[in-house]
């Protein structure tokens, strides 16, 4: 909803609900919950992560973007022109440069994952602190 439909009788798009902190089970945490999120990303990392098929088919990783989605030369042509051309898309090819925003992509997934895991770590403590454990 847009700021002009709220001008115009609907609801505020930036409404804050006044009970989201009155701790009567309106905002509740779990780090088990959040430990939970965090594995099955990892489940999907080491998808991402994993390797091509033997059949020669991709299987979304990055190993598979750059052993099967590149042109060689032997695609490309062997003549004079083509083999010049060809040893240029190596380095600067799409599936490179795609691989290397797929590494980045992964990278922030790992990052995602250790936020969870902390954010997990630091609940888990305040809870045990505020229940009487060490």
């Amino acid at each position: 909803m847009t700021q002009k439909d709220a001008i115009d009788g609907g609801t505020d798009p930036l409404y804050i609900d006044p009970d989201l902190f009155d701790g009567g089970g309106a905002r509740e945490h779990s780090p088990s919950a959040m430990r939970k999120i965090a594995e099955e990303l990892k489940t999907a990392i080491g998808a991402l992560e994993g390797s091509g098929s033997a059949e020669g088919y991709t299987t979304g990783s990055v190993n598979a973007i750059l052993d099967h989605c590149q042109l060689t030369e032997a695609q490309i042509g062997t003549w004079h022109d083509a083999s010049a051309f060809a040893s240029t898309v190596g380095k600067n090819s799409g599936a490179h440069k795609f691989a290397e925003v797929y590494k980045q992509y992964i990278q922030a997934l790992k990052d995602v994952v250790a936020a969870i895991e902390a954010n997990a770590a630091n609940h888990g403590a305040a809870d045990t602190a505020t229940e009487g454990g060490a």
